[in-house]
């Protein structure tokens, strides 16, 4: 509800001006992969949550790009980071128009990051978060076919 209300919000803001909305970007999970009941939930809130928004902002065909909760780097599993990595894919893959974007190989190490205690926000490496923006660009790119 909180982000249907600042969406509304920035919509608002934009007054008389004509607006398209063209695509959604959602990264999150890390509070969902430690409990694995959210873990076990989280293919079907994830279709659930896309389509409450494409019906309350209708947009039927919403493109949506999921990023990958790639904080920590690549994992073989067994493990929570693992299995929450695959309900991520999972559910992505069951929504029309969507595609699930890898991140993992953005994560760079502590030791080479400002914020070194803090992993869940990938160090506050400016690196990571560039290499994670594009390749989130590069997927909605795909999905509007824009080059």
């Amino acid at each position: 509800h909180q982000m249907i209300g600042e969406i509304r919000d920035a919509l608002s803001a934009l007054g008389d001006r004509e607006y398209r909305i063209a695509g959604f970007v959602w990264m999150q999970g890390w509070n969902d992969m430690i409990s694995p009941e959210a873990v076990a939930e989280y293919p079907g809130n994830l279709v659930n949550l896309v389509q409450d928004l494409r019906r309350e902002f209708m947009v039927p065909d919403l493109p949506v790009v999921v990023g990958e909760l790639g904080n920590g780097g690549p994992t073989d599993g067994p493990g929570a980071m693992a299995d929450f990595r695959r309900a991520q894919e999972e559910g992505t893959e069951k929504i029309a128009n969507a595609i699930f974007v890898r991140t993992s190989s953005f994560a760079r190490p502590s030791e080479l990051s400002p914020n070194t205690t803090h992993g869940h926000h990938w160090f506050g490496n400016a690196e990571s978060y560039f290499l994670i923006g594009d390749a989130l660009a590069d997927g909605m790119q795909k999905l509007l076919k824009v080059d």
